[in-house]
């Protein structure tokens, strides 16, 4: 009895005294495809990179933490013929909301847009929540213009995993290449 208390203890005391993820340096893995590429974490894999269907000179690429016991993570990249970045963002607003609701899943923005610099690029950035029973989930759209197109980056993650995970969108847009 004494032996499995003292193996318990040992455990606990080793599983909370070493916090890996927060010590490990995050590696990062060059994605390239059709005269774009970034840089996402190790783990994360680009699921869909496609055109998008009915809007000319478009792409959709969609990304997503498949890291072992990582909760659900996801970035979409939209890039369309410049628009307004006002406007854009009103849009992907709107079409969230409509989107969760239809789910039943509750949808909230947190902050009005404000523009930000993120590396050297202007960025109209806000904030929003989901929640769906128990989980919550935290997310950041991110709109601006650049070499003739509208970029939009959708960001959304488990709440307990915000602080690790919300510099992916920066890393990203930061290394973003297009030819």
């Amino acid at each position: 009895m004494k032996t499995t208390l003292l193996l318990a203890l040992a455990l606990i005391l080793l599983l909370t005294a070493c916090n890996y993820s927060s010590t490990k340096k995050k590696e990062f893995v060059l994605y390239r495809k059709g005269g774009w590429s970034f840089s996402l974490p190790k783990y994360w894999k680009v699921k869909k990179d496609r055109p998008i269907e009915g809007v000319p000179n478009s792409r959709f690429i969609s990304a997503s933490d498949d890291e072992p016991f990582s909760k659900d993570a996801y970035l979409i990249i939209t890039a369309i013929d410049s628009v307004s970045v006002e406007k854009n963002l009103e849009n992907l607003i709107k079409q969230s909301r409509a989107s969760y609701h239809k789910r039943k899943i509750e949808f909230g923005m947190l902050n009005q847009p404000k523009e930000i610099m993120v590396g050297k690029q202007k960025v109209l950035r806000a904030d929003f929540e989901t929640t769906v029973i128990t989980n919550r989930n935290k997310g950041i759209f991110n709109v601006f213009n650049w070499k003739g197109k509208t970029f939009s980056f959708i960001f959304s993650v488990d709440v307990k995993d915000k602080k690790e995970n919300f510099n992916v969108v920066d890393s990203v847009i930061k290394s973003l290449n297009v030819k």
